[in-house]
């Protein structure tokens, strides 16, 4: 070999060693040198040769190139495309991964030397970029991770009106995010000592009430002391800005790395309000419950029933507590209605107490009064019982509530009364000056008006009332 070829070989070993193959390919005839470094002693082999470079790419490609990278070389290494992107000098590296021992290897194949006027051949190097794409794959993971904490924590301090990031050692910080409102406390953005920054601001801002218990978490050794046995650490206290009261939730939470404090300031005014309804609400549906229950104990039964569709739930009552139980739960109370009244309702009181429990005819009474009452008698085991029913719409209009008394003492008083104002009228016929006689009358009535008020039996009440008027 001529001394100049020698050179020109050595020169081109040591340009070329970082190349695992290279293709020497002659345009027109498509004919080529395939030379392969030989990893002991850095030298050019000739290691296969060939009449058609494209043809075997393609066939050797299918051999080794992994299946998910084969279209870089059916649609890429076309003679048209490459020889027009070669000769333009627009040929883009292509990176592929070959199986070598069964496992995806990345390469690169490159041009080397192009096409120009005096010479027909180009030149293509093979790579192995292995190292550089596997350092590429954990930089793009890292920077992956790197986002969705980035994403995690914007949405995190979204929560929040202000985040500062505090270097334990030093008491150095930075503020992460601030609202609007938190900025007209001029807490500087950055510092050099946040505890001592922060008692001064608490002094200054901080409701006078809470601003002892505040001040004293605002210490490097209390914040540590805090945060030694848990992870996260809070506290509510008021901030007063421009006159105005703010409900606050301070947060401390250890970073991973242990050698910052996250301190989390979140305006709580609506989760506030919400609990200050609901401890409200609560304690309204508790006096209304009481209320109705004190109600309640006057009745025996009480029926909550759906006007449109019937369904009741029968409620009964301890007398001497008011509390209500539910006794029982129907769908059909009207049909039921009427089956039980065949059954208990006295015989003289029966058509009555049904047509009085007709569904439109209490829809339509109850458009003129507030409420309905109905005197009847039931049979229950051969005994009489007088029994009251009381109707009213519920508040809402949806449902009836048909309250159920029982009367039987109140008609014994009735009887004693009329039988005593008998007595008394037969007496007093006989002995026209007898003062107690006279008396009685006007007890018996009095006890009767008041009775039949109460009642609602208002031709009754009218009589007595002229009886004392006598």
């Amino acid at each position: 070999m001529p001394a100049q070829d020698t050179i020109f070989n050595k020169i081109a070993e040591a340009l070329l060693v970082d190349y695992t193959s290279v293709y020497y390919v002659n345009a027109e005839t498509n004919e080529y040198f395939w030379y392969s470094m030989n990893p002991e002693f850095h030298s050019l082999q000739i290691e296969q040769q060939g009449k058609d470079f494209f043809e075997n790419l393609l066939r050797d490609a299918r051999k080794v190139v992994f299946e998910e990278d084969m279209h870089i070389f059916t649609e890429g290494f076309q003679k048209e495309k490459l020889l027009s992107d070669v000769k333009k000098g627009t040929m883009q590296s292509a990176e592929y991964r070959l199986m070598i021992n069964g496992k995806p290897v990345w390469h690169s194949l490159r041009l080397i030397r192009g096409i120009d006027d005096a010479d027909d051949y180009f030149v293509l190097g093979v790579l192995n970029i292995e190292k550089e794409m596997q350092r590429k794959i954990r930089e793009s993971e890292t920077e992956r991770q790197k986002e969705i904490y980035n994403q995690i924590a914007a949405s995190l301090a979204e929560h929040y009106d202000t985040i500062y990031y505090v270097n334990i050692e030093t008491g150095t910080y930075m503020e992460i995010s601030s609202t609007d409102d938190y900025k007209k406390m001029n807490v500087p953005a950055t510092g050099n000592d946040f505890f001592s920054e922060s008692r001064r601001s608490i002094r200054k801002y901080v409701h006078p009430e809470d601003q002892e218990k505040v001040l004293a978490i605002h210490y490097k050794d209390a914040m540590l002391d805090q945060l030694k046995d848990q992870d996260s650490f809070s506290m509510t206290w008021r901030l007063v800005v421009n006159g105005k009261i703010s409900h606050i939730r301070h947060s401390e939470i250890m970073a991973r790395d242990k050698k910052h404090i996250i301190v989390c300031i979140e305006n709580i005014d609506a989760e506030v309000k919400t609990r200050r309804k609901l401890k409200e609400s609560q304690k309204k549906s508790t006096t209304y419950g009481q209320i109705a229950e004190s109600l309640a104990s006057h009745y025996d039964l009480i029926y909550y029933v759906d006007s449109a569709t019937g369904h009741y739930m029968e409620f009964s009552t301890r007398r001497i507590y008011g509390e209500l139980e539910i006794q029982e739960e129907g769908e059909d109370f009207f049909g039921i209605s009427r089956i039980n009244s065949e059954q208990i309702i006295h015989a003289m009181d029966r058509e009555r107490i049904k047509l009085f429990l007709d569904r439109d005819n209490l829809i339509s009474r109850l458009e003129e009064r507030k409420q309905l009452v109905e005197d009847y008698r039931m049979t229950i085991d051969g005994k009489i019982q007088y029994t009251r029913m009381t109707v009213m719409w519920s508040s809402d209009h949806t449902h009836f509530i048909m309250c159920i008394e029982n009367r039987d003492e109140d008609v014994r008083k009735e009887k004693e009364h009329l039988q005593a104002l008998n007595d008394s009228i037969m007496q007093l016929e006989e002995e026209p000056e007898n003062a107690d006689c006279i008396n009685e009358i006007f007890r018996a009535a009095h006890s009767m008006k008041g009775m039949a008020g109460t009642m609602g039996y208002k031709r009754m009440q009218d009589l007595t009332h002229h009886i004392e008027d006598v």
